[in-house]
């Protein structure tokens, strides 16, 4: 954990952002990113924090309740619109991640931005995924089912059904003007490895990683690194209405990231090469483009120039379990240190995390540590 002052000036929070901030209502706050930004403002003594749970009773907490934080938990169901109005009473920003549960909360949203209006809510933070930022600055729908729509570049990727969600509710956002809001296009998760039941249960009973990847790279981002952009977001008074491409500093095969697994757990952990069948939709569709290798050179994304700190590597996440939300740490906490010979951690793996190549394409120059670092990056500006 970052000290608090060095937290403070990473996040640009000032005396002053409290008043303009206001109240932060964090939509389903027991996600693994909902709970990263609940649990980092309130060690940094942020004092109005409003956490909307689907039932109040599961929410879990764990410094807070021993530092004596105040955070307000509510009902917040995206199927019972009627919680809309009490969760957003006295908000003034608004962080909404991206619940897989009901599976149509995107038919749901345009009514809880009409209960932001309501509520005069001033900031919105939208978490979204990464390929869903191919609808551009069109409104997805009114043009979503158009030939030319569907088969833009990307593997049929606006018909992907978890994308084609998060794409149709980016533009409901994009069109409302009233709202200072910022979209977070983040690639697939870390924590997934943990989070998700079928990749739970073959970590915890069999030691064993699953996915459908075909020996592809995947770009995998820390959820630290999205909540701690997230946050930035709130308090940052110098932009508006702007969208931010958080990546992983590089891309990796699934037998990369079973080693590293293996290396954090000190347990051998296999991949396992799992048929499509063998996951549910959201999932199938998630390994398809996994396995489409589109991941395999990424551009650097806008983290480091936002932060003014790279991108966290696989690893780097894993050792970071203080910052583990509960459900990750059930999965950790599952395995016991043991001596394991010769564990394994593929060389270009090491490699990667000491020196990132030149990539004259994205206008990113990184050497080595003894030399300087040049950067040059665009941002991705909302319509106006």
């Amino acid at each position: 954990m970052h000290l608090l002052a060095d937290l403070k000036k990473c996040f640009g929070l000032e005396k002053t952002s409290v008043e303009q901030t206001g109240r932060v209502l964090v939509v389903d706050g027991h996600d693994v990113i909902g709970y990263r930004v609940v649990d980092q403002l309130a060690y940094v003594d942020y004092p109005m924090i409003r956490v909307g749970v689907r039932d109040t009773d599961d929410f879990q907490v764990k410094r807070w309740e021993e530092k004596e934080y105040i955070i307000e938990r509510v009902k917040f169901d995206w199927v019972d619109e009627s919680t809309y109005d009490i969760a957003l009473e006295d908000v003034k920003t608004v962080f909404v991640t991206t619940p897989m549960k009901p599976a149509n909360w995107d038919v749901h949203f345009p009514k809880f931005l009409d209960a932001c209006h309501r509520a005069k809510v001033k900031k919105i933070v939208k978490l979204s995924f990464f390929h869903a930022i191919q609808s551009k600055l069109e409104n997805p729908r009114q043009c979503f089912g158009s030939q030319e729509y569907v088969t833009e570049p990307g593997y049929g990727i606006p018909t992907v059904p978890f994308i084609k969600k998060h794409a149709l509710c980016d533009g409901d956002l994009i069109l409302r003007k009233e709202f200072d809001a910022t979209i977070i296009f983040a690639t697939h998760l870390m924590s997934n490895v943990f989070r998700n039941g079928f990749e739970r249960s073959g970590l915890m009973k069999d030691h064993e990683f699953y996915g459908a990847s075909q020996g592809n790279k995947v770009n995998y981002v820390s959820p630290n690194d999205v909540a701690d952009i997230v946050i930035h977001a709130f308090f940052d008074e110098m932009h508006t209405r702007e969208a931010h491409n958080v990546l992983g500093p590089f891309s990796l095969t699934d037998k990369e990231v079973a080693s590293l697994l293996s290396e954090s757990l000190h347990t051998a952990i296999t991949f396992v090469e799992k048929p499509l069948d063998f996951f549910g939709e959201s999932t199938a569709t998630l390994e398809r483009i996994k396995a489409s290798g589109m991941e395999e050179n990424f551009p650097k994304g806008d983290f480091k120039r936002v932060m003014n700190r790279s991108p966290q590597s696989f690893r780097e996440y894993l050792r970071d379990t203080d910052r583990m939300s509960p459900i990750e740490l059930k999965v950790v906490g599952a395995f016991h240190p043991m001596k394991i010979d010769d564990l394994k951690v593929t060389k270009e793996e090491e490699v990667k995390e000491e020196i990132q190549v030149t990539d004259e394409t994205d206008g990113i120059e990184v050497k080595t540590q003894d030399s300087t670092e040049k950067e040059v990056v665009g941002t991705t500006q909302m319509a106006q």
